[in-house]
């Protein structure tokens, strides 16, 4: 008997209920995320990614900065017993270019002469008639002072090519914008671990691809897979936090997860300003990455996921640190749920196209547009995830003109951002989520519109009110993910977090247009289209519910309806 027992150990298992089940592991998950080795190590295992995140999505500033000087290599000019100064007089004598034209002379005749003798020369011809202005192409090429400390130099990325610059960065909004949606389902629907470790993998090798590639072309591809990798690591270690942590320590968590990010962008700075060559610093900001490998050995999977797709068993070894010695009963079905027709015996067959998406890959897509109340808040958070992007972006581009270091301005960022995290902290302990967020959004939307009170030359008040904006933004930022997060089940809020984090790439895909295009019509403009949004954006949040209450749903259906709607609420008895 014994022996047969040890053979069945499924035998000697106890029978518990699937409600009793669900009952014990979230009651011990409420136990265990209340503190100690549980709580740390999944603070530790998610933060450090976005830590990555911050100095690789921010490289591009001293990556692909613009040259410090640039101008026309004169072929025909090379082994002229010329100085480099009296080359570019030659060449570009009262042009405003930046080396990109030049004027038509016969460089090889000119090469032949002493400087003096080309200079009258060349004067002589300008007053009888001024020369064609020509490209630099036609010429020679472009040359670069410190070339090997940006990749324009390496792919001749200005002038007429200026613009695919740009697309370097670009590439990066446009591989978030994918990865956001993308990887949010995945997540909801194979795991937060195996999201996040696809993510991984993007990121390790778009970081390679962007070392070694020698095209720009590949290089653009490991720009877009890092984008996608951002967002493939963002959302489900944050969606961990929220998921697993208790809410003692499940604010400061989140907002100590965001405020990583800057402390990358202060490494990315002191890396940068002690490594000058970009290939050379690239590949240190790669080095780390490799590290995600040990996140993704050492991570386990979301209790909570575990416990929503009836993963009881692996949900019970993390929590307990033993396997379970349950057995789950099976429900048993009521006499009126008796099969009698020997055709529904028989498996299902014949499902369309359309019936299959809708119950398997695009089931929680569905689930967040079907349900009214889902969609009024839907809606609203994509609208705030917009502008609070567009708004951020555009502080940081419009900050960037102005004439300081590049290591100090991305130092001085990082460092507007990081109180910027804490004050929320405090915030919402007294004033819950919606409130913060609503205050947040009229803080930054009244210090972008200030920016018009102060005349044009006041730059050095125009930069204040901009920052005073860029922090209340970067403070908002983290308070809108962590309130969006809780608003949805544990169903669909991966397919939340993630398509409202496509919305959030609009804007920031959107941002240097506003900066450069409209920025040209007036100086004041782009402050002022975030200022007005924003104020927009928190009128919003007083049409979504509360949520500081610390309890999560799990179902959609029992999604607390907005505050708009109150008659779509339960009555209280």
């Amino acid at each position: 008997m014994t022996q047969s027992r040890e053979s069945n150990p499924e035998k000697s298992r106890e029978l518990i209920s699937e409600e009793g089940m669900k009952d014990l592991l979230t009651k011990q998950l409420e136990i265990v995320g209340s503190g100690g080795a549980f709580v740390w190590a999944i603070f530790f295992l998610c933060v450090t990614p976005n830590i990555l995140n911050g100095f690789h999505v921010s490289s591009y500033t001293l990556l692909g900065h613009l040259p410090d000087d640039q101008w026309c290599g004169i072929s025909d000019l090379q082994d002229a017993n010329w100085t480099l100064a009296q080359k570019r007089e030659i060449a570009g004598k009262g042009l405003e270019t930046g080396g990109c034209t030049v004027w038509d002379w016969n460089y090889g005749h000119l090469a032949k002469m002493s400087y003096e003798a080309a200079l009258n020369y060349t004067s002589h011809l300008s007053e009888i008639a001024q020369p064609a202005e020509v490209s630099c192409k036609a010429k020679g090429r472009h040359e670069f002072a410190n070339p090997e400390s940006t990749f324009v130099s390496d792919w001749d990325l200005t002038c007429d090519r200026s613009i695919q610059r740009t697309s370097a960065q670009v590439s990066i909004s446009l591989g978030k914008f994918c990865g956001s949606f993308s990887f949010g389902i995945l997540a909801d629907k194979f795991g937060r671990k195996t999201s996040f470790t696809l993510g991984a993998a993007f990121f390790i090798v778009g970081s390679f691809f962007c070392t070694f590639s020698p095209w720009y072309s590949l290089f653009l591809a490991g720009r877009f897979a890092l984008g996608a990798a951002s967002s493939g690591l963002f959302y489900p270690a944050f969606t961990m936090i929220v998921e697993n942590i208790c809410l003692k320590h499940r604010s400061w968590m989140s907002i100590a997860f965001s405020a990583s990010y800057p402390v990358g962008m202060i490494i990315l700075a002191i890396v940068g300003y002690i490594i000058q060559p970009w290939r050379h610093l690239q590949l240190a900001l790669t080095i780390p990455s490799l590290l995600l490998i040990l996140n993704c050995y050492l991570m386990n999977e979301s209790p909570r996921w575990l416990i929503t797709n009836q993963r009881y068993d692996r949900v019970y070894k993390i929590l307990f640190r033993q396997p379970s010695h349950y057995q789950v009963q099976p429900a048993v079905a009521s006499s009126a749920a008796v099969v009698t027709d020997k055709k529904l015996l028989e498996p299902e067959v014949g499902f369309s196209l359309g019936a299959k998406l809708r119950n398997g890959p695009l089931k929680s897509i569905i689930e967040l547009y079907a349900n009214p109340s889902v969609r009024k808040m839907i809606f609203a958070s994509y609208f705030m995830f917009c502008v609070t992007s567009l708004s951020y972006y555009v502080t940081a581009l419009n900050a960037a003109n102005l004439s300081v270091s590049r290591y100090l301005y991305i130092i001085g960022t990082g460092l507007v951002d990081i109180p910027s995290y804490l004050v929320p902290v405090i915030m919402l302990r007294f004033t819950g989520r919606r409130l913060t967020t609503m205050f947040l959004f009229l803080w930054t939307g009244v210090s972008l519109l200030l920016v018009l009170s102060v005349p044009a030359g006041s730059t050095t008040w125009i930069v204040a009110f901009a920052m005073l904006g860029r922090f209340g933004i970067s403070a908002t930022y983290s308070v809108v993910t962590l309130y969006t997060a809780e608003l949805y089940p544990t169903q669909i809020r991966n397919s939340a977090l993630g398509t409202c984090s496509t919305f959030a790439h609009v804007g920031s895909i959107s941002a240097p247009y506003v900066v450069d295009c409209l920025g040209a019509l007036g100086w004041y403009i782009p402050t002022t289209i975030c200022g007005c949004c924003v104020l927009v954006a928190g009128l919003l949040t007083l049409t979504l519910p509360e949520t500081s209450t610390g309890k999560l749903s799990d179902k959609v259906e029992n999604t607390p309806a907005p505050a708009s709607s109150p008659a779509e609420q339960p009555e209280k008895h």
